[in-house]
């Protein structure tokens, strides 16, 4: 589903058909960056006819500006919020014209969906409209999965959730809290194993992404634009809040916490119960409220 941004924008004339992250951005999406993480717009070298809603005094390249929209004000989440609430509307529209089919073997499906051979699911299964799901997967009772692209010899334990809405929201000027539509997706590596009653949230503006041979344990949450690299293990009940990344082979003890835009370094060990407010550097063990590096 296209929107055109003339609609708003009558100096730009380009359709749009998603949202992106301004940290990895794609081409024909919307985004949003604040004075906060200006450096962000350098991101956009050689990509076009993206709706960049910008904080005044944000310097912007020539050549950038020539080939996206740049939309300047005030508060860049609030009217990217307003715009993404449009375009949420029109794909809105056209998924709730879509039915799922209950199929014989007592999970639903819906439009467009792509499993692989050789998979498994379970009756009460719910597959959402576009998925795509690779070979060998097995998918238990009470999963629900949306917005998603799933890689081969994929496990979904019961009642997980991928691919729910964010958490999310823009503020006016009254202190008025509206929620950013998520326009995102779940992106999900091969090997990756989803623990029992997660919830994995799909992005607001960009993509939540899983790489290969991640596993989750049960009751796990993983936030909006979280990117988990290759063989991260995250044991039960903890959270990571959005924008987290955590790099190759990182560790997160049980109901540990992770703020939101924090970094954890490659092969780094995060205590049980702690609570990490900080980037905490590759190969290192922290742990406590707030979490500190462990002296061993």
């Amino acid at each position: 589903m296209e929107y055109n941004v003339k609609c708003d924008f009558p100096e730009f004339g380009f359709l749009v058909s998603g949202a992106s992250y301004a940290g990895m951005p794609r081409n024909n999406t919307i985004m949003y960056i604040t004075r906060k993480v200006e450096h962000l717009i350098f991101n956009l070298e050689g990509h076009q006819e993206c709706l960049c809603f910008l904080e005044n005094g944000i310097f912007v390249p020539d050549n950038i500006k020539e080939r996206n929209g740049c939309v300047f004000c005030e508060n860049p989440q609030l009217e990217y919020a307003r715009f993404a609430a449009k375009l949420a509307e029109q794909i809105q529209y056209e998924e709730k014209s879509w039915k799922y089919t209950l199929t014989d073997e007592g999970y639903y499906i819906g439009n467009n969906v792509v499993i692989g051979n050789n998979s498994y699911i379970e009756p009460g299964v719910v597959i959402g409209h576009n998925v795509i799901i690779g070979d060998n997967a097995t998918i238990l009772s009470g999963a629900v999965i949306k917005h998603a692209i799933i890689g081969k010899d994929f496990l979904c334990n019961e009642n997980a959730v991928i691919g729910n809405y964010s958490f999310t929201m823009a503020e006016d000027e009254k202190g008025n809290k509206y929620r950013i539509p998520a326009l995102g997706r779940v992106i999900i590596g091969n090997g990756v194993e989803i623990g029992a009653c997660n919830d994995v949230a799909i992005g607001a503006c960009g993509d939540t992404i899983l790489e290969d041979f991640v596993k989750l344990d049960g009751l796990v949450h993983i936030g909006h634009e979280a990117h988990l690299h290759k063989n991260t293990e995250i044991t039960a009940g903890a959270i990571v809040a959005g924008f987290v990344e955590m790099e190759d082979n990182s560790y997160l003890g049980i109901n540990s916490s992770i703020r939101n835009r924090i970094k954890l370094g490659e092969s780094c060990i995060i205590g049980m119960g702690a609570v990490v407010t900080k980037d905490v550097v590759k190969e290192s063990t922290v742990a406590g409220n707030p979490a500190k590096l462990f002296q061993r």
